[in-house]
């Protein structure tokens, strides 16, 4: 079963492994899991960690969402969780945030894109979270 943990006010995290091959970058990244988004994002926060090369992305997407419309830029990445014996991949077409006031400070969110491939446990009275592969 994939790991995952709630912050003390109840917020769901995960850790994913995101690689960017065609950009030749990767690292983790704790995704706040979030039901409510059709997309799988990284927010600059954790791109500038990564060191991303923002001046690279290329396929823009705009997106509407509760909080107004945002460009995202679609980026082929591998998606990785470990259960602590096997390693879970996703190929998806991840949304990248370029920095922007709208967007910085916000945390990267795994959205139902990767989370309807999964079962998912969420049981915050007993502090349990997690996910496995159908």
């Amino acid at each position: 079963m994939i790991r995952g943990y709630f912050e003390a006010d109840g917020t769901p995290y995960v850790r994913a492994r995101i690689v960017l091959p065609q950009l030749g970058v990767g690292n983790d990244v704790m995704m706040l899991v979030d039901t409510g988004s059709s997309s799988t994002i990284l927010h600059p926060d954790d791109g500038r960690d990564k060191l991303l090369p923002f001046d690279e992305l290329r396929n823009e997407v705009v997106v509407t969402s509760v909080s107004g419309t945002q460009t995202y830029y679609a980026e082929p990445a591998v998606v990785s969780f470990y259960d602590g014996e096997a390693r879970q991949d996703f190929r998806i077409d991840l949304y990248v945030a370029k920095p922007h006031p709208v967007v910085d400070g916000l945390e990267s969110l795994l959205g139902r894109d990767i989370l309807n491939q999964l079962g998912m446990e969420y049981d915050f009275r007993q502090s349990r979270l997690g996910f496995t592969a159908q």
